[in-house]
C-alpha cells in the first residue's frame, strides 16, 4: 500500500470584521434638483428626497 500524501498545510481565516471600516472620506454626491444626499443603485444615482435620478451615463 502507498502512503498517503500528506495534507496541504492550513491557512487561517482572517475576520474582515475584526478592524474598523476606513473612514469614509467626504465625497457625498448631492442632488442637482434639491440638494440632498443621494444613494448609489446600480449604475446610478438617486435622491430619496426628490425622486431624481441620473443616468448611467451622465448625459
Amino acid at each position: 500500500m502507498a502512503d498517503p500524501r500528506p495534507l496541504p498545510p492550513i491557512t487561517p481565516i482572517l475576520s474582515a470584521l475584526r478592524a474598523s471600516p476606513p473612514a469614509a472620506d467626504d465625497a457625498r454626491t448631492l442632488c442637482e434638483r434639491c440638494g440632498a444626499e443621494m444613494y448609489r443603485m446600480h449604475a446610478v444615482w438617486r435622491c430619496p428626497n426628490c425622486r431624481f435620478k441620473t443616468d448611467c451615463c451622465g448625459w
